[in-house]
């Protein structure tokens, strides 16, 4: 079970509501509306709960000499959550032509976000510059472009304002709006601007990235709490578990939906509310899933750099 599954899986979902939405037109709406809302919930909880205590720290990969901010499954459950919502829009469309506006929006957010995706956002530092993963596309940058000044300003946590001495040595791939700007999912922006700068500054360190070394030599300085390489919020689940809590939560979607649909007309009776319920739960079984598969990834990864 890999991200991609889950991003495959969830089109077959899509698709499979919009067709259904030609004879069950109600239950479509609900179905789509509730788990885009959920979905959407709960990619934005987690990100804000890092914003209050970001951590100054990185993964270091030994074996791959880098560093890198640490990804989660925000932008995967927000893309989901996208095409819940592009499949309100088009399902609705047949009734409401401002539906078919709706969809092909949240259609083109998630067309515009292809690469976090599939692969989240965040910065990878090597010995040779930064690869900085964005939306749908990616920036490769070279040391000797960036100024030894980094201030780190920018309007968002999760946002960094680059500063660069020899822009046109930036390569770009994929679609990319702004080369002074990156991004990330989980980290301290005044950390990361901090680490740039020195490495711009200071070429004769930069053989040392990807080392435990290296980085506790970074974080000198910072405060103890704030030093962890990453926190696991969610026991590794091998691949089964997985399986289990993906088929498990389209499966109590699915019961709720098909509740909705016999009960649209009397929402104050328990079968609606037990609905409400089989919904939640169901959103809450796919998170987990890709939450436990992303743990368990990251102890494998750990394993092989350590092996």
């Amino acid at each position: 079970m890999d991200r991609r599954k889950v991003i495959v899986a969830g089109l077959g979902v899509f698709a499979a509501e919009l067709v259904a939405s030609v004879w069950y037109p109600v239950p479509v709406y609900i179905a789509c509306s509730a788990s885009g809302l959920i979905l959407f919930v709960a990619a934005m909880i987690p990100a804000w709960r890092r914003s209050r205590r970001p951590w100054a720290t990185f993964l270091v990969a030994e074996g791959d000499r880098s560093f890198r901010t640490p990804v989660h499954a925000d932008n995967l459950l927000l893309g989901l959550a996208a095409l819940q919502f592009a499949g309100l829009g088009l399902a609705v469309s047949r009734e409401i032509w401002a539906g078919l506006a709706v969809g092909l929006f949240f259609g083109g957010a998630v067309a515009g976000m292809w690469r976090a995706l599939w692969r989240g956002a965040g910065l990878t530092l090597r010995p040779i510059g930064i690869e900085a993963d964005k939306a749908a596309g990616a920036l490769l940058i070279p040391w000797e472009a960036l100024a030894p000044n980094q201030s780190g300003g920018g309007d968002n946590w999760w946002r960094l304002k680059l500063h660069y001495v020899r822009p046109e040595l930036v390569t770009s791939t994929g679609w990319t709006l702004a080369r002074d700007e990156v991004f990330f999912e989980d980290g301290d922006r005044d950390f990361l601007a901090k680490v740039i700068a020195t490495y711009a500054a200071e070429p004769d360190r930069r053989h040392a990235i990807g080392t435990l070394a290296e980085l506790e030599r970074l974080q000198a300085g910072v405060p103890a709490q704030r030093r962890r390489r990453i926190r696991e919020t969610v026991e590794p689940a091998p691949t089964r578990t997985t399986v289990r809590r993906v088929i498990t939560g389209l499966v109590l979607l699915a019961i709720s939906a098909a509740v909705d649909a016999n009960v649209a007309d009397d929402r104050q009776n328990w079968p609606y509310l037990l609905a409400r319920l089989f919904g939640g739960i169901g959103v809450g079984q796919i998170y987990w899933a890709v939450a436990g598969w992303r743990a368990a990834r990251r102890a494998r990864r750990g394993a092989a750099e350590s092996g």
